[in-house]
């Protein structure tokens, strides 16, 4: 008998949710990409230096991280469907203030709104997906390739948006919030009684999870492999003109040429979730970021550099899908675990830009970015450890 795919279990009204859910990561693609493509430049019309730009892309992910600790609190209080309808408004306000102002300060504190409604969407997100799916790799794999497709799409939003001008990086944010202003339309419409609840849910407001030794060894894992991704996200653009090896529109290109890859691999790795553990995956993936990682930082040519992009964006692509699976079916019985998990493994992804941009910034982005090589073997190690645990 033919298994039933994910969708085709759901009744109407959670297909419906679902899918609004998927729209909701899409956007977050589109606008967390656009972060990064327009950060040149912002930075050349603002008068920014790489101090400033590592502060906006940390401050970014501070909103991202802090808010996904207190998503799940806030819905105590509030109720999941209504936590994610306001929280989805902030990054959208967020990038209405850039428009209007160049003062670092406020700039600063526009992308930490950004990531206040990232990190929320993103908590409710995994958490939904996960306990509707029953903590299965390949939905939440679907869901991040969701947000692959907007990132894909990201790069040549910015490219329309600034064919005649480099100050068509407005054009660029004015077409994010409207996208946001859509998902606020539809998302009220969601009816969540499926979704998980924090007063219903096995664990309520418990932190047993703690406890929980997979659950720390794969917050460990997604710590490391944050503070590449974070990174390469925010920075991948400037690395490639500063490199010399890209102009400003064709480093755009490789940006999305590298979320391709991602959008590839993660439908990839939600096919291959049913044929290997998620184990296995990981340590394959983490040993291509090492591998690929140095391809991109030690090679001074486009064909190389391109080779290691490809390779990179296929390593990094079914990461964090693969190991929320790997954590288990912890998600669905304390509802404060993502938030807990999302925060504390996402701290290197608010410390790492910003001391990238302070080094680039005494020396050259190359030896900037050259740092990630830390994280990357460290994350390796423990993907080793995961499998000798987990041998399945």
């Amino acid at each position: 008998m033919k298994k039933q795919s994910f969708f085709g279990s759901l009744v109407p009204r959670d297909r419906f949710m679902v899918g609004n859910l998927f729209f909701l990561y899409l956007i977050q693609g589109i606008f967390t990409i656009l972060i990064g493509s327009i950060l040149p430049m912002m930075k050349a019309e603002y008068g920014l230096d790489y101090r400033i730009g590592g502060f906006l892309i940390s401050a970014h992910s501070i909103g991202n991280q802090l808010t996904a600790l207190i998503a799940g609190l806030v819905a105590l209080g509030l109720g999941t469907k209504r936590s994610l309808l306001m929280f989805n408004a902030m990054p959208f306000i967020g990038f209405a203030l850039t428009l209007v102002t160049g003062n670092p300060l406020l700039l600063i504190f526009a992308l930490l709104l950004t990531g206040v409604g990232r990190g929320a969407i993103s908590n409710y997100n995994n958490q939904i997906i996960s306990s509707l799916s029953g903590g299965s790799a390949a939905p939440l794999n679907m869901l991040h390739g969701f947000f692959a497709i907007g990132a894909v799409s990201a790069p040549f939003l910015v490219l329309f948006c600034t064919r005649n001008s480099d100050h068509g990086w407005r054009y660029a944010v004015i077409a994010i919030i409207a996208l946001g202003i859509i998902s606020m339309i539809s998302s009220p419409f969601m009816k969540m009684d499926s979704a998980p609840s924090a007063d219903s849910a096995e664990g309520g407001s418990s932190f047993g999870f703690l406890k929980d030794r997979q659950l720390l060894l794969s917050a460990a894992i997604m710590f490391f492999y944050q503070c590449v991704e974070a990174s390469v996200m925010g920075w991948m653009v400037t690395y490639y003109i500063d490199s010399g090896v890209a102009t400003q529109d064709s480093a755009q290109l490789l940006t999305s040429l590298l979320w391709v890859t991602i959008l590839i691999g993660r439908f990839a790795c939600s096919a291959l979730a049913s044929r290997f553990s998620s184990a296995r995956i990981i340590l394959f993936l983490c040993s291509g970021i090492i591998l690929f990682l140095i391809v991109l930082l030690f090679c001074h040519s486009l064909v190389p550099m391109l080779f290691g992009t490809i390779g990179l964006g296929l390593s990094l692509s079914g990461m964090y899908g693969t190991t929320v699976a790997n954590a288990g079916d912890v998600f669905g019985k304390y509802p404060l675990a993502m938030g807990v998990f999302v925060t504390a493994s996402g701290i290197g992804a608010i410390i790492t830009p910003s001391i990238i941009g302070a080094i680039a910034q005494h020396t050259d982005m190359r030896l900037g970015m050259g740092v990630l090589l830390f994280p990357a073997v460290i994350a390796l190690l423990l993907a080793i450890r995961n499998r000798v645990k987990n041998p399945g």
